[in-house]
C-alpha cells in the first residue's frame, strides 16, 4: 500500500511536470507570434485571434497566460528588455574604464545593442520592429518608460558630456529620433530605405551598424539654428 502511495505520488509529479513544461512551451510560442505579427503589422492591425492562430493556441490561452492583449504587449515587452538594458550598461561601463570617450564611441555604445539584438537569428529583429511600432501608442509611453527610463537617464547622461554644445531639450529631441531611427531600420532588414539604397548602390546597407553610427554621430553634432532666425523663417513663410 505505501508503495501505492509513492508510485502515485511520483507520477502525479511527472504530470505536473509535463504540464508545466507545456504551459512554459504555449506561453513561449504565443510570446514568439505575436512579436512577429506586431513587428510586421502594427499593435492595431493584429487581433487576438490572429495571435492565436499562428501560435496554433485557442484563445483562452491568452487570457490564461496574460489575461488581455494589453498585458501580452507588456510581457513581449519585458521578455528581452532586462538582457538588451543589460548589454547597453555594459557597454558604458566599458567607455568609463577607458577615460574620455569621444561622440563616436558613444554613439557606437548606444546603437550596438539593437544592432546585435537585430542580428541574433533568434527573433531579435521581430523585438526591435516591435519597439518601433511601440512608438505610435502614446498611451503606451509609461510602459516603455517602466522598463528603459532608467538606462536611457544614463545614456543621456553620457551623451550630454560628449555633446555640450547642445540646449538639453535639443539633445533629447535627437535622440528620441535616433532611437526610432535605429529601430525602424534595424527591424525592418528589407525595408524601403534598404531597398531603395539597394537597387542604387548595391552594397550600401551592408555595414548597417557603422552607417547608423555615422548618421547618428551627424545628428548629434549638427548646429542649433538660433531661436530668431526660426522665428524669422516663420514669419517670411506667413507673408
Amino acid at each position: 500500500m505505501a508503495n501505492d502511495r509513492i508510485d502515485r505520488s511520483i507520477r502525479e509529479r511527472r504530470r505536473g511536470t509535463r504540464q508545466n513544461e507545456a504551459g512554459r512551451e504555449t506561453r513561449a510560442r504565443i510570446l514568439d507570434e505575436a512579436e512577429r505579427l506586431f513587428a510586421v503589422h502594427g499593435l492595431d492591425a493584429v487581433s487576438v485571434r490572429e495571435i492565436t492562430d499562428s501560435a496554433d493556441v485557442n484563445t483562452a490561452a491568452i487570457h490564461y497566460h496574460f489575461g488581455s492583449k494589453h498585458d501580452l504587449i507588456a510581457a513581449i515587452l519585458a521578455r528581452r528588455a532586462g538582457p538588451f538594458s543589460e548589454r547597453r550598461q555594459e557597454l558604458l561601463d566599458d567607455l568609463a574604464k577607458g577615460g574620455d570617450p569621444d561622440l563616436r564611441a558613444v554613439v557606437r555604445a548606444l546603437v550596438l545593442p539593437n544592432y546585435e539584438l537585430a542580428n541574433d537569428g533568434k527573433g531579435g529583429a521581430n523585438y526591435i520592429a516591435f519597439l518601433a511600432a511601440l512608438g505610435n501608442h502614446a498611451e503606451l509611453m509609461p510602459l516603455i518608460a517602466e522598463y528603459f527610463d532608467g538606462g536611457i537617464e544614463r545614456s543621456m547622461d553620457v551623451l550630454a558630456r560628449v555633446t555640450p554644445h547642445l540646449p538639453a531639450e535639443v539633445r533629447e529631441l535627437r535622440m528620441a529620433i535616433a532611437k526610432d531611427l535605429v529601430n525602424r531600420l534595424l527591424g525592418q532588414p528589407n525595408g524601403q530605405v534598404r531597398l531603395w539604397s539597394e537597387a542604387r548602390s548595391p552594397g550600401s546597407t551592408s555595414d548597417m551598424l557603422t552607417v547608423l553610427t555615422d548618421v547618428i554621430v551627424g545628428i548629434f553634432q549638427a548646429d542649433v539654428t538660433p531661436k530668431r532666425r526660426v522665428r524669422r523663417a516663420r514669419a517670411a513663410a506667413a507673408r
